[in-house]
């Protein structure tokens, strides 16, 4: 059974969207669950949290917790972050995947490669061993679809509350991974829920539900 992998920023949409297509494969006669990863969701964001309290972690790199990692701790970081991500992947995506339900990823891979270069501020942390084997799973997700919007639609999204700079960074980053893993794009600015997932299931004829395999077929580019 297929992985259909939505990512992309907070305020973006893949929530609404990963939803309406949970509740869409159901009424098909699929078994669909939806899983979620990133870097809040790992064992390291325990140690994030802890870190928070300490002057030399205080940053933006990391909005979420406040922090940034100091460049002498870089490279343990980034792998604390892999180690703690394992287990996620491998409950909550392929063991559901293995026993014959279709996951609707929500966050992926790349949301946690985006979380992790951001937050150690590596722009080449993409070269490393551990994120070109996180690359690859994303490449072997059946479905890939990259759910995003325009810069001032998401700030607006989430309130005004973001740092203009770190967004910017993270769209950059997303636009990217997009490329890299060729997945289909869904901008989702000025567009209501139904229209979205309208954009989405337009990719294939309704008979092709039935069959998971040929939906995520005619669902990956």
């Amino acid at each position: 059974m297929p992985i259909i992998c939505f990512f992309g920023p907070d305020g973006s949409g893949k929530t609404t969207i990963a939803r309406s297509l949970h509740r869409s494969l159901g009424h098909k006669g699929l078994k669909p669950i939806i899983a979620w990863m990133r870097g809040t969701h790992t064992s390291a964001s325990l140690l994030a949290r802890l870190f928070s309290g300490f002057a030399a972690f205080k940053g933006s790199s990391n909005p979420y917790y406040g922090i940034s990692i100091p460049g002498r701790m870089q490279r343990l970081w980034q792998l604390i972050e892999f180690i703690s991500v394992l287990p996620v992947l491998l409950f909550k995506f392929m063991l559901p995947s293995f026993l014959g339900y279709t996951v609707i990823a929500e966050r992926y891979t790349p949301d946690f490669l985006v979380w992790v270069s951001l937050t150690t501020r590596d722009e080449d942390y993409l070269k490393r061993l551990e994120a070109r084997f996180m690359l690859a799973l994303s490449m072997k997700a059946n479905a890939k679809v990259y759910v995003t919007a325009s810069e001032a639609e998401l700030a607006k999204r989430r309130g005004g509350e973001v740092n203009q700079k770190f967004l910017s960074r993270q769209l950059k980053l997303y636009d990217r991974l997009a490329k890299l893993v060729k997945a289909y794009k869904i901008d989702t600015t000025g567009r209501s829920v139904e229209e979205t997932l309208d954009s989405l299931l337009s990719l294939v004829q309704p008979s092709m539900l039935l069959d998971s395999r040929a939906f995520v077929r005619n669902l990956t580019i």
